[in-house]
């Protein structure tokens, strides 16, 4: 079983064309947002498959909705 810190985390998001950082993870991760995850030891780590699945899950932002709205006028 493969656990990624949020460093490797955000690199694996990275390869897969998401701009993610650690820092972007953790915020995410105090407001209840972005994908699963698990403490051990008083610290954050993910499963690649935890991952991709919130990336296949992904809805567009109301900003992004209203940007790509204005683009296609």
């Amino acid at each position: 079983m493969t656990f990624l810190n949020r460093l490797a985390a955000a690199q694996h998001l990275n390869e897969r064309g998401i701009a993610a950082s650690k820092t972007t993870l953790a915020r995410m991760a105090m407001h209840g947002e972005g994908p699963q995850y698990v403490i051990i030891r008083q610290r954050a780590y993910y499963k690649p498959e935890w991952l991709d699945a919130w990336l296949d899950n992904a809805e567009p932002s109301a900003s992004a909705l209203e940007h790509m709205t204005r683009e296609a006028r």
